[in-house]
């Protein structure tokens, strides 16, 4: 993870320095990538959710038939927009750091979200090839990241299990499971568990606003997708607002102007 969070930070340091047309133009074009994504994953979510309240099935072919509705969605500004802007930046930062392999984690993860929060699901069918991604564009070693994730999946799913077991209720979702599984195997376990603390405070503190939370079913993706994002980009943002690297005098100065 080290190269893709120190890709991030580059991203930071390189875009503020740009100097040319041309840079300006590969950030603007991800950028742009990372706006449509966004406008677009908002849609899907609700087509998915609208077609399993229609009775379909929560399988990959119903995921993916609904992809197919989704341009035709109307555009809802709140949603759309917010998306669209947070994908679009975070695209830009990733081309300006050369970190491309990040963008599927950002974008998936995002998706994910979306998905638990019309439909209450994780699919497997992002999920899976999510985490089989980790493996092969994260910047860990490929039979590390597969043990990190084996290891995730096989300590959730058993306290999962026992806490069924206890309270005869689900407590964490497969979904769940399978996508800490994932978030392993790109950003190691060390790191997972701290998304997932972080998921738990995030989780526990919407909770406290619903009636009867404890009780009813409560989406846990976005949790985890917003956890991930701050794991890794809050500390490398804070990084980057305190100094910039000026290339042509090879100098640091501060992000902000001393008195």
């Amino acid at each position: 993870m080290a190269g893709g969070a120190d890709g991030v930070f580059q991203g930071l340091t390189t875009l503020a320095a740009a100097q040319s047309a041309a840079d300006w133009g590969v950030y603007g074009l991800n950028a742009a990538a990372g706006v449509c994504a966004g406008v677009f994953l908002g849609r899907w979510a609700e087509a998915y959710a609208d077609r399993l309240e229609a009775g379909a099935p929560a399988t990959a072919r119903t995921l993916w038939a609904s992809a197919a509705d989704a341009p035709s969605r109307s555009w809802r500004p709140a949603r759309d927009g917010s998306m669209a802007a947070l994908l679009g930046l975070v695209a830009g930062l990733l081309a300006a750091g050369g970190a491309p392999g990040l963008a599927p984690l950002a974008i998936v993860l995002a998706a994910l979200a979306w998905i638990d929060t019309r439909s209450g699901l994780l699919p497997d069918a992002l999920t899976l090839p999510l985490m089989a991604a980790g493996w092969l564009l994260s910047a860990r070693d490929p039979m590390s990241a597969v043990i990190a994730s084996a290891l995730a999946w096989a300590g959730l799913a058993s306290m999962a299990w026992l806490y069924r077991h206890l309270r005869g209720r689900d407590g964490f979702g497969g979904g769940d499971v399978k996508c800490m599984a994932a978030l392993s195997g790109w950003l190691g376990l060390e790191a997972a568990a701290g998304v997932l603390w972080l998921a738990c405070v995030l989780g526990l503190s919407g909770c406290l606003g619903r009636r009867d939370a404890w009780r009813r079913p409560y989406p846990f993706g976005p949790c985890i997708a917003l956890a991930a994002g701050v794991w890794v980009l809050a500390p490398l943002a804070m990084r980057a607002c305190g100094t910039f690297m000026i290339p042509n005098h090879h100098a640091e100065m501060p992000c902000f102007p001393s008195a």
